[in-house]
């Protein structure tokens, strides 16, 4: 009877990882509202069209499971890259260390370019409960970066700060998210650079907008 149990336990979990990995593929690569919870189960193999709302019970459900999967993935990355970091914190070494995480992901996990596409995707919405559930992954990202800047910056007032904090980040999300595009640019194929190589133009393009000179004081 226990055999049984763990058995159905099992199989009950490798259908949620399976629909869950489905619906990050479409999610990422259609949007969020181009795909139904029955087409998901559907391309996932299940024989239960209804097998997502089992599991998940909306689509709420889904995109939270989905948020608590790459938020544990990246903070795996991030503690796995901690001893490797600088002990003298500067303005580069703390940008660097914040992204690398997410730069890191598409390399260790095989849904990782489609977690970064997800995580592209979710920053555009502006449905009100879906933006709660961003912030909760987002949050602790932003804040360790403010709180390195704030160090750094002292000069540059914390709205200012923080507004500009906010509008890289969501370039710099949809840049890791469509790097792809590079291999065909108006200006040729940039797609050579290596992965350390990206990470470093990408933390001189956040640095750049983070140290401009500032026309208001508020």
């Amino acid at each position: 009877m226990t055999t049984l149990a763990h058995a159905t336990s099992g199989k009950n979990a490798d259908t949620r990882d399976r629909l869950l990995l489905m619906a990050l593929r479409l999610y990422a690569r259609e949007g969020l509202h181009a795909v139904s919870l029955r087409r998901i189960s559907i391309e996932a193999g299940s024989k239960n069209s209804a097998a997502m709302h089992y599991h998940f019970h909306n689509k709420v459900g889904v995109i939270q499971a989905l948020i608590d999967m790459i938020a544990d993935e990246l903070g795996y990355i991030a503690t796995a890259l901690r001893p490797e970091q600088s002990s003298k914190r500067s303005l580069r070494s703390a940008c660097r260390d914040t992204l690398r995480p997410l730069i890191e992901l598409p390399a260790k996990k095989s849904w990782g370019a489609d977690g970064v596409k997800f995580l592209s995707r979710l920053l555009s919405e502006s449905d009100a409960e879906i933006a709660k559930m961003v912030n909760t992954i987002c949050a602790p990202f932003s804040q360790r970066l403010d709180h390195a800047l704030a160090e750094q910056l002292p000069a540059l007032p914390a709205p200012v700060r923080r507004l500009r904090l906010m509008f890289i980040s969501t370039n710099v999300f949809h840049g890791v998210a469509e790097v792809f595009w590079l291999t065909n640019t108006p200006l040729g194929d940039l797609s050579y650079f290596d992965e350390d190589t990206l990470l470093d133009h990408l933390v001189d393009y956040l640095i750049g907008g983070l140290e401009a000179p500032s026309l208001t004081a508020n």
